[in-house]
């Protein structure tokens, strides 16, 4: 006799698993974040109609099911061709697990891959993430670049029949085509990050949170908690603008609540997790992590306080009130901080005086990427708190020695990133750039590197990002030219020091030289500007003042062609000075005002490409 219940929802029935039988959706689903397509109908006995009674009855009837976000989609894809299955293969394998949070994979591997088989645009926004990752993946790890050239232009082709649908389907109004959509836009601005195209990525993205708050208002709570992976994917985009676009805020979080401002972030209970990964937990710290700094970015220009003129920065209470808040989220974050080796190293680092301290720094082995990840995120933030606390000290002492020890514990735990990514057939969990384009290790070493106690640590730093290399927007070898730069600008271009001068402390953070790194434009160039705080002028000073400006196109290894150098503070020797030119402060001032609100004013502006031309 057969005993299988048959009174399950029908998406616990597709999946043969047993379902809690929870109404209006079961547990199970929601679980698991599948969409619970509801229950069949009850049959009954009754009295049939003669028709009815003398009809042949179906024998692959398939019972009634309730509407989900998805149903009813009409749009159907032509052929499945040999040479694409491999890309959707490597998208639901490989790609959904690496891009995505380990607790949201199932949604992108399993409903939005689903959903791509009635719907030609996501199946060709699925193919083309799929066909640009394995291409940048089989270039990380050098191999086979034939079919990394094949795979990245079937990607691109995928790309550019994902584009030409996309207009005819924005307008469309319904639930289930507004959250496919949605899911489309965030696969194209990974496509983007893939292709370094800034602007591109951008654009989508935009449009992809436009699109949610437009809709967000007439979404169920079931179809709300459907979403939550696409929150996710968008939060973790936005912060990544932030870090990439000047002077920029959240234009995802427009509320100060959502930053969890309304209430001190201390005085919030602190999660309870049950029945999650170790993974899970990490991303859900790492989360909150960024909820808080853009609450305070949004509130205080936190992250961009430094390049800010002397009277628009934040106050020192608001510093430390982001310094605080930051430390307290450490404290509540026990998976993130889990005992490690790795954190023994860097405590014992603390001990050792600055100028002992071995370059290169002692390799730190996480248990996790994510973990190493989020802790490298977390001293990038906190040093640039300290470091605009320092600037407002009498004895800045104390919290120079503080940043210089953040600055450090984030090179040993590059220089356990790169470990994995050198010897990846060797690790159980391998790092590969390719693989962080929302959350990579270059932005938080290049944050780190204007904090570096000697020369010798920067030197080391620029090594480490070329050895990263690329992480989708974040391109370490453009990084590690913008800070080969300062130290241009410092030893007055002289290319042969001591070792008694590359070991010697670089001095105080106030006076140092800290670099802005321009977006990339829709041309090859590169654009820095380098700025010093000059005792010689007024604190009180609105003006952004302008040391030096660079500009540079890149070889294809990443280093520097056609460099084009203008300096225009006389503190530094060895170069000839230019007058400052009163039309960059000008612009300067535009761009500011332009992304104040957020970094979507940086898509209607030209001022990028004045810039340029000036």
């Amino acid at each position: 006799m057969d005993k299988r219940v048959r009174t399950g929802c029908a998406t616990c029935r597709k999946r043969r698993i047993k379902c809690d039988e929870r109404k209006p959706s079961c547990a199970r689903c929601e679980a698991a974040n599948f969409v619970c397509e509801g229950y069949s109908a009850p049959r009954r006995v009754g009295s049939r109609s003669p028709t009815a009674s003398s009809s042949t009855r179906s024998p692959n009837r398939t019972p009634p099911r309730e509407e989900t976000p998805f149903s009813g989609l009409s749009w159907r894809h032509t052929s499945w061709r040999q040479e694409q299955l491999p890309l959707y293969h490597h998208f639901v394998t490989t790609t959904a697990l690496r891009f995505f949070r380990p607790d949201h994979v199932t949604f992108w591997r399993d409903q939005v891959a689903q959903l791509s088989v009635g719907f030609d645009l996501v199946y060709e926004a699925l193919l083309a993430v799929g066909a640009l990752h394995r291409a940048s993946l089989l270039n990380c790890q050098n191999k086979d670049g034939q079919e990394a050239a094949r795979s990245r232009v079937l990607g691109l082709h995928a790309y550019g029949n994902a584009l030409r649908m996309l207009p005819t389907h924005l307008s469309q109004s319904a639930i289930k085509e507004t959250i496919a959509i949605q899911a489309v836009l965030i696969l194209l601005t990974f496509c983007e990050c893939m292709m370094e195209n800034p602007k591109g990525a951008l654009r989508h993205l935009w449009a992809a949170i436009q699109l949610l708050r437009r809709s967000e208002e007439s979404l169920s709570d079931v179809e709300l908690s459907s979403m939550v992976p696409l929150y996710d994917a968008m939060l973790r985009l936005d912060f990544l603008a932030q870090k990439l676009v000047p002077y920029s805020s959240s234009s995802f979080m427009q509320c100060p609540d959502q930053a969890m401002m309304t209430s001190p972030f201390w005085n919030r209970i602190s999660p309870v997790f049950s029945g999650m990964s170790q993974s899970d937990r990490i991303a859900t710290e790492r989360y909150r992590l960024i909820q808080l700094i853009c609450g305070h970015n949004r509130l205080s220009r936190v992250v961009w306080g430094s390049w800010c003129p002397a009277n628009q920065r934040p106050s020192r209470e608001e510093c430390l009130g982001f310094y605080s808040e930051i430390k307290l989220w450490k404290a509540n974050s026990p998976a993130t901080f889990a005992s490690c080796d790795a954190l023994d190293v860097l405590e014992a680092s603390i001990n050792i005086p600055l100028e002992s301290r071995s370059i290169p720094p002692p390799v730190c082995e996480f248990p996790s990427n994510e973990a190493a990840l989020t802790i490298a995120m977390h001293n990038a933030y906190l040093g640039c708190a300290v470091a605009m606390i320092s600037a407002t000290e009498e004895d800045p002492t104390p919290w120079d020695l503080e940043a210089f020890n953040l600055s450090y514990q984030t090179l040993c735990i590059a220089a356990g990133l790169i470990e994995r990514k050198k010897y990846h057939f060797k690790s159980i969990t391998p790092y590969k750039p390719c693989d962080a384009i929302s959350v990579g290790i270059s932005i938080s070493i290049f944050q780190g590197a204007c904090r570096c106690f000697s020369l010798a640590w920067r030197n080391w730093t620029v090594e480490a990002l070329r050895a990263i290399g690329r992480e989708g927007l974040s391109n370490g070898f453009t990084w590690a030219n913008t800070i080969e730069i300062v130290g241009k600008l410092e030893t007055g271009n002289v290319e042969h020091l001591s070792n008694a001068i590359i070991q010697s402390a670089l001095g105080s953070l106030r006076y140092r030289v800290i670099p802005l790194l321009m977006p990339r434009g829709d041309d090859e160039h590169h654009v820095a500007f380098y700025f010093r705080e000059r005792p010689e002028i007024e604190a009180v000073d609105d003006a952004v003042h302008i040391s030096a400006k660079a500009m540079w196109t890149e070889n294809f290894d990443g280093s520097i062609n056609s460099l084009k150098l203008e300096v225009y503070d006389p503190v530094f020797s060895g170069f000839p000075i230019t007058p400052e030119k009163p039309e960059a402060l000008d612009l300067f001032s535009s761009w500011r005002q332009a992304v104040a609100h957020g970094w979507h004013g940086y898509l209607a502006t030209d001022i990028q490409e004045e810039l340029l031309r000036i």
